[in-house]
């Protein structure tokens, strides 16, 4: 069993599509099939199930994910380890992002390995308040998440923005040609939701503002698969599980059948933050700073956060250039 192995077998687990998962690693689809079945006939079991809906995870499948999640992670902070210990170092720095930021994020996380001078970042995908404690633990420099619970708060923050969510729905659905969706319309609806935990910042205000008379029993479907989220939850919608809340812009484009993608009335808005520890190192401060920064890129899907009239941008070094809000 390779590390390389070991990442085209997640990088299909997450993509559920082995042509999907080849053209993310730049390499021709045979032969990623072929690793993938040569990592089976090494461990002697079968790790996915080819479905009409994609390459499915099996139980072995779903164990060798979370074993394989471990071992890259301290694969990686080995290499960071031994690299910073070499004769011409360049400060390392460990950045988590949470699920689904990345692809709020994409654009300029596909530069910020090389954006920070005499620095080098790494950047990986961690569930929900799982980058929290990656950072608090001292296991990531930074991350960028979603709104944090009070007991998060202890560490440094800044927010990036909010980033407006809409609601997806199957086709024939009976609101499915409306132009917007009225939350009020909302409270018969069965609502596919990711797990609350490690989700903690924003579960409760999802399903709150989705169903603001509060939830029936057995009304909130929860998809736990996180590997495959978001697009899992998009499939369960497709499959007639329920309607369930999807990033405009993102949601729409997963490749995923059977759905509409529609705004909410009133609104649906989640912020995104980055954190870190204090005291920040010049690097860490460098690469908040262009985190803040990042969200003036037209590609990113966040719009400003709301602040007072007059305020001034939160930065991690230097002067204010403009408002953020402070967590």
């Amino acid at each position: 069993m390779e590390l390389r192995q070991l990442r085209y077998f997640l990088t299909v687990a997450e993509e559920r599509r082995f042509s999907a998962a080849a053209r993310r690693l730049h390499i021709a689809a045979p032969s990623l099939s072929q690793q993938i079945r040569a990592l089976e006939r090494d461990l002697r079991v079968t790790l996915f199930e080819r479905t009409p809906r994609g390459a499915e995870l099996t139980p072995a499948g779903h164990v060798l994910a979370e074993r394989a999640r471990v071992i890259l992670a301290e694969a990686e902070r080995a290499r960071l380890d031994v690299r910073s210990a070499g004769p011409h170092p360049r400060e390392q720095l460990a950045l988590r992002i949470c699920t689904m930021a990345e692809r709020v994020l994409d654009g300029p996380l596909r530069t910020v390995g090389l954006a920070i001078s005499g620095a080098e970042v790494f950047a990986t995908s961690s569930p929900g308040d799982d980058a929290v404690e990656a950072v608090r633990q001292a296991r990531a420099d930074a991350a960028v998440v979603w709104s944090r619970p009070r007991e998060h708060r202890d560490l440094e923050g800044v927010v990036l923005g909010s980033v407006l969510f809409g609601l997806v729905l199957p086709l024939g659905h009976p609101l499915a040609d409306r132009a917007q969706i009225l939350v009020a319309g909302l409270a018969h609806e069965p609502v596919v939701m990711f797990p609350l935990s490690p989700f903690a910042g924003i579960w409760q205000r999802t399903v709150d503002h989705l169903l603001p008379s509060g939830a029936r029993q057995g009304q909130v479907v929860v998809e736990s698969d996180l590997i495959n989220s978001p697009e899992a939850m998009v499939r369960a919608v497709a499959a007639g599980s329920g309607v369930a809340p999807g990033i405009l812009g993102v949601a729409e484009h997963m490749g995923v059948r059977g759905i509409v993608v529609r705004p909410l009335d009133p609104p649906l808005s989640l912020d995104l933050e980055v954190v870190w520890r204090r005291p920040a190192r010049p690097a860490v401060r460098s690469l908040v700073d262009f985190l803040v920064e990042a969200v003036d890129d037209p590609k990113v899907l966040i719009s400003a956060p709301r602040r007072p009239p007059g305020a001034e941008v939160v930065r991690a070094s230097g002067p204010p250039s403009r408002s953020r809000s402070p967590s």
